[in-house]
């Protein structure tokens, strides 16, 4: 007999743990989710949809067949058209993949190596304990000490926000500062770090972010729908996120940066995104030895600029998977690969974090052993 969940409204919290808890966890072990798994995926979501807590996007596929794409929830929750399948929403960090991408590019044509100092590119860096004693692996893997860049987020730094158009505007603000540990000896997530891959970027290719990435990431992948897109865009498919601000609910535009740069915040589709995991797979945007090390665990849950995770003590080979998360306020985005399985999962929401994980979560065995 199941036992009953609360009735809405809940907390977000106690409600994902009961509809996990109810509902039997379906198996990745074979090559394919099988249609029954499918369906509790659409009724767990539906249930976070119903609880307010959850709108978006859901993809599950497998090589390059699209076993199942829906959407739930609303385009704005201040407006009645239905989020659709084909809007655009924000990618907040899952867009660090471009970034790493567009780095390991710089790799294979042998402009840069993994572990080449910041300074070799960026000579006049302003703090030199930074420019010679970082490399661009411990950038990639959040193991630099290279810190966050809290002037794009928030409310109370829209002036300062408004000021950092550029790249080189962030490394000028922030440039000055050492690093917060000893480079390669602890990992901490941040923003700044892809700030400086993002401008490493610029001088060695010759073109502004925006540019490279067009043309050597989304284009390559067949990614017409993805871009940057001002977060005012009137757009009719572009998906609205909100923040609470002052006790009221106003469009996340007012605590976020004005577009996406190289820590992350494009926009598009998740097949845009499926279409970048296939483009990588196929070796239209790295050489296949390269993917290969930058989708490795290289320090904790980290690969060279993708999450990495799943290998260890008791956790079979098929559950190793490697992608990127994101989220900010009124955005949280999830895409999975799954090696094992050719297995690609792409989740996003134009709602807060963590209903999006919940929701991907679902589809992931729990390892039991033999």
């Amino acid at each position: 007999m199941q036992a009953k969940c609360p009735r809405l409204p809940v907390p977000l919290r106690p409600l994902l743990a009961c509809l996990l808890g109810t509902l039997p966890w379906p198996s990745l072990a074979g090559e394919v989710p099988d249609p029954l798994a499918l369906a509790q995926l659409d009724g767990f979501a539906l249930g976070v949809e119903a609880a307010g807590k959850f709108s978006g996007v859901v993809l599950v596929a497998n090589g390059d067949t699209v076993l199942f794409e829906k959407a739930y929830g609303l385009r704005d929750e201040n407006g009645d058209a239905p989020l659709q399948a084909s809007d655009r929403l924000n990618f907040a960090s899952a867009g660090k993949m471009f970034t790493s991408v567009a780095v390991l590019q710089q790799v294979a044509a042998g402009k840069l190596g993994l572990d080449s100092p910041v300074g070799q590119v960026l000579k006049d860096y302003p703090n030199r304990a930074f420019a010679d004693g970082v490399t661009v692996r411990q950038l990639l893997t959040h193991s630099a000490g290279a810190g966050d860049i809290e002037e794009l987020f928030g409310a109370t730094h829209s002036a300062e926000r408004a000021r950092l158009r550029t790249l080189a505007d962030m490394i000028a603000l922030h440039g000055g500062r050492a690093p917060e540990f000893t480079p390669g000896t602890q990992q901490k997530y941040g923003n700044y770090g892809y700030i400086v891959l993002g401008r490493m970027v610029e001088v060695l290719s010759g073109q502004d972010f925006e540019s490279y990435i067009r043309q050597h990431v989304l284009a390559p992948a067949g990614m017409t729908r993805t871009g940057f897109v001002d977060c005012s865009d009137p757009a009719p498919d572009l998906a609205a996120g909100y923040a609470e601000v002052d006790g009221k609910r106003v469009r996340n535009c007012a605590t976020l940066p004005a577009r996406g740069f190289a820590a992350g915040g494009e926009v598009g589709t998740a097949r845009d995104l499926l279409r970048f995991v296939q483009a990588l797979n196929a070796g239209k945007l790295l050489p296949p030895a390269l993917l290969a090390e930058a989708t490795r665990t290289q320090r904790e849950f980290m690969g060279l600029g993708f999450f990495a995770t799943g290998y260890g003590e008791g956790v079979p080979e098929r559950d190793f998977r490697w992608g990127h998360g994101g989220s900010a306020d009124g955005i949280c985005t999830d895409v999975r690969h799954y090696p094992r399985t050719g297995e690609t999962v792409v989740v996003l929401s134009n709602k807060d974090a963590p209903a999006c994980y919940a929701v991907s979560n679902l589809l992931h065995a729990q390892w039991k052993g033999p």
